[in-house]
């Protein structure tokens, strides 16, 4: 037989590098041999440590009633299995064109070893349409998965792990493990989505409305730099100082080191920090919401004299205007409608939802080595408060919820569970996918001493942590100038030129959405008065019209579309359509089936054309609004 393991192992050094090296360790038949039938597709492979074959039977026989198994998946776009068995099922369940990916979890290296030089999986590998994982993989592995095809998601409802045959119960503690990462991996894709578009709408207005301010200001580029030039090539260690109960018995510390430390500081510390006599030297905001200027506006003046305050540009005016006359360094968060503008040299910063992610960003950004976390709760203390002493909205700004709604995590230490919420579990992941991803060795220390375990991070006391701080030298200051007048009024040309382009692009769109629309309500109209005599309907007319509808849902693969509308629209397309797949993926056995099916899809759509047309015109109107406030 011929041997494909190079061709395998070639395309799993470009999609799973880790994986890959694993694989080249394997010590053949350490505890599985391979016996061949008449052919080349029935082979067996034996557990030689109990003499357990994968299949008890022909595994030619077996794998064809499993393919025989799954015809009621056939038009699933995503399958998830626990077993790769020898392989050739899923040769066969990929030459199904409907299929877009399959995850298969091998728990034995060995057996994933054995198949890849049996069969070829190199172009399937290659095209991401198999995806393997095995016992070392992890949670944040699956999360990546979800992350890196945005599509996912919208079949999450139709989910299942399918156990490949009765070997693999002996692995069933993994299996449920692994049961458990996929579940949670959806459910923060899912809710990082959000239910709600006004956010991202508001988002949008408050975008546009502040891109002269940040045209005028320095750029996230330069005050990387000016932190990779003064801060972390000589070796300072970045704290990042967050707002939970944990945060006040480490405020004497901070204070006492705080010449010798590069402090970066969430906005609602801030207030904590000033009446501490601690100042900070970035301090960061990325909410849409007035209430954050708060923060600032408690805080005296004379306390933002020598602070960068870095904030995005979907900030509200109540906070920018809070900030007037201080060093203020305005970015982007990665969204897509701020990349449509183009202004890749004020950078993009914030990819998760708390300043204290976007904070951990700029430390990655900056190249420091050594980063101490504190007042990182991310749960409620003991006493049942929320936030710090001194916090701006007080110490139980939110309330513990009732037992049946308690949002249990580990805790600091290790030892027992604390009490969360949602919100925090989902900043948690966010944060935990942080320092997963970080692309460099980078010591990430938990010095909060308190709240929810972080996973990735070293768990030590704040003392300890800055035992080995040098205070022979204090830390040099931050200097940040704004950009030459010149390019303010070119970068001012052109975001003039691209909202316009936004706007005309937004309306064009909008008018082919409620053309569909109109012709889908019609024909509701239509069944709806001769629902007592479908048979004589012209099916046809419903058959153009989903046709018309897959045209629409081609927007969304369409870079432009996604780029503007996306981040605005999603929040109730996503939710609309985990609904529409489960109709989707139904067989249609017969033509009323498929009559029936069809049908379905019309009713299903009428909503889901109304929304995504009222959606861009929400968009198109808050864009007009802040465009005009520019002159």
């Amino acid at each position: 037989m011929q041997d494909f393991f190079a061709l395998n192992l070639s395309a799993l050094q470009k999609t799973s590098p880790n994986l890959a090296k694993r694989l080249q360790d394997v010590v053949p038949n350490t505890h599985y041999e391979v016996f061949l039938g008449d052919d080349v597709l029935n082979f067996n492979i034996i557990d030689t440590r109990d003499c357990a074959p994968i299949f008890v039977d022909s595994p030619l026989i077996q794998t064809n009633q499993k393919i025989v198994e799954f015809m009621p998946y056939a038009q699933y776009p995503y399958l998830y299995c626990f077993g790769l068995g020898n392989g050739v099922f899923y040769k066969v369940l990929l030459q199904n064109e409907y299929l877009k990916r399959v995850v298969v979890i091998e728990p034995e290296l060995e057996i994933l070893f054995i198949v890849l030089h049996l069969l070829d999986f190199s172009q399937e590998i290659a095209e991401s349409r198999i995806l393997f994982l095995d016992s070392q993989s992890t949670f944040q592995d699956v999360l990546l998965i979800f992350l890196q095809d945005t599509h996912t998601k919208i079949y999450s409802k139709l989910y299942n792990l399918h156990i490949f045959n009765a070997y693999y119960d002996r692995y069933a503690t993994l299996s449920i493990e692994f049961n458990r990462y996929f579940i949670k991996a959806l459910e923060h894709c899912v809710i990082s989505v959000g239910n709600d578009s006004k956010d991202a709408i508001t988002g949008i207005a408050h975008h546009i409305a502040n891109l002269p301010k940040m045209l005028a200001s320095p750029s996230l580029i330069t005050l990387i730099k000016e932190l990779r030039t003064k801060r972390a090539n000589q070796k300072s260690t970045a704290v990042i100082v967050s707002t939970g109960p944990s945060l006040s018995k480490q405020l004497p510390l901070l204070k006492q080191y705080q010449d010798y430390l590069t402090i970066f500081c969430i906005d609602a510390s801030l207030p904590i920090l000033a009446k501490e006599g601690i100042k900070p030297d970035v301090v960061f905001s990325l909410e849409r919401v007035d209430l954050t200027a708060r923060f600032y506006e408690e805080t005296p003046k004379p306390c933002h004299k020598d602070v960068i305050f870095a904030i995005t540009t979907i900030v509200h005016k109540r906070l920018a205007d809070a900030l007037e006359g201080d060093c203020v360094q305005w970015s982007m968060r990665p969204f897509g409608y701020t990349y449509y503008f183009g202004f890749n040299d004020y950078g993009y910063i914030g990819v998760g939802m708390s300043a204290a992610n976007m904070a951990y960003e700029m430390v990655v950004y900056s190249k420091f080595t050594r980063c101490i976390l504190i007042g990182q709760d991310l749960a409620f203390a003991k006493d049942g408060s929320s936030h710090a002493k001194n916090a701006v909205y007080g110490e139980r700004e939110i309330a513990p919820k009732q037992d049946s709604q308690k949002v249990l995590l580990p805790a600091y230490g290790g030892e027992g569970m604390v009490e969360s919420t949602n919100v925090w579990k989902l900043f948690l992941e966010f944060y935990e996918a942080d320092i997963a991803q970080t692309p460099y060795k980078l010591e990430v220390i938990n010095a909060t001493e308190g709240g929810a375990r972080i996973q990735g991070t070293i768990e030590m006391p704040f003392a300890k942590a800055l035992e080995s701080i040098d205070t022979s030298t204090k830390k040099q200051p931050l200097i940040l100038t704004p950009p030459p007048l010149e390019l303010i009024e070119s970068n001012m040309t052109k975001a003039r030129e691209k909202t316009r382009e936004f706007l005309a692009f937004a309306r064009e769109k909008k008018a082919k959405i409620e053309e569909v629309f109109l012709e889908v309500a019609g024909l509701i109209e239509d069944l709806e008065a001769n629902k007592n005599d479908l048979e004589n309907f012209d099916f046809t007319k419903i058959s153009a019209a989903l046709e018309h509808i897959e045209s629409i849902k081609e927007f969304f693969y369409d870079k432009a579309f996604t780029t503007c509308f996306n981040d605005a629209i999603q929040s109730y397309i996503v939710h609309q359509e985990m609904e529409i797949a489960k109709i989707v993926v139904r067989i249609a056995q017969d033509d009323i089936a498929l009559k029936a099916k069809q049908i379905d899809l019309l009713y299903a759509h009428k909503y889901w054309l109304f929304s995504l047309a009222g959606g861009i015109d929400c968009v198109i109107e808050v864009a007009q609004k802040s465009f005009s406030q520019w002159e």
